[in-house]
């Protein structure tokens, strides 16, 4: 029988990913909408008697609006089907650069939509570290979700990666004014979700002003 802690996880885990699910959806059917209106901008040009070598640059330029959004599409499905395999295995070796990679690119539509830069500042040369990847972008996705719901509009998210005493860390650097209504709710406010899933990882999080930060072994013991 799942004990609270266990009974939270997986309630945050399908929110987690039906949010993730949300925005990949309306991100494919923007990419959708843009291919089929470039491909009846070309069916008008045509019917309107225009060879494409009277005007090469225009259907060059439609052609490659095209490939560009057939391209992101592409990449959005790449980023979907590494995050669900993350799934497969609660234990394994992984990057936690492309883990989080992943992730902002998956939230990336809300931040947009919130008017809040979503950045990264990855140290290139960190180890792989065996834990569980599913659980560590769960973690961070909670830390983000909160910011972007409680920060005004032009503040930046950093996600920062680093090697440090022989743990790799995740920091999440706040830039900007929360809303007035969110003020309080800044990152020094405990939760024990955050508790229970760190200890599943057997890491720490360090909360403060304008910076979270979760320190994991390289390898979980």
């Amino acid at each position: 029988m799942e004990n609270k802690g266990e009974r939270d996880l997986r309630l945050l885990q399908l929110r987690f990913i039906g949010k993730i699910l949300a925005g990949f959806t309306h991100e494919s059917k923007n990419y959708i909408a843009i291919v089929k209106e470039s491909a009846g901008l070309i069916g008008d040009m045509i019917q309107l008697g225009k060879k494409s070598g009277d005007e090469p640059d225009a259907y060059l330029e439609i052609i490659h609006s095209i490939e560009e959004q057939i391209e992101k599409a592409t990449d959005l499905f790449r980023y979907l089907n590494r995050f669900s395999h993350r799934m497969d295995t609660e234990l394994c070796t992984f990057n936690v650069n492309e883990t989080l990679e992943e992730l902002i690119a998956l939230l990336t539509r809300f931040a947009n939509q919130k008017k809040i830069s979503l950045e990264k500042d990855f140290q290139q040369d960190i180890p792989s570290i065996t834990n569980n990847p599913s659980l560590l972008q769960l973690l961070v996705f909670h830390f983000l979700e909160e910011q972007l719901t409680g920060l005004d509009k032009n503040s930046s998210l950093i996600l920062n990666t680093s090697l440090s005493n022989g743990l790799v860390v995740v920091k999440i650097m706040i830039k900007g004014n929360y809303l007035e209504a969110e003020s309080e709710k800044k990152p020094g406010t405990d939760n024990k979700i955050h508790v229970y899933i760190i200890d599943q990882l057997g890491g720490t999080i360090i909360k403060e002003n304008d910076l979270i930060s979760i320190s994991l072994p390289v390898l979980l013991s």
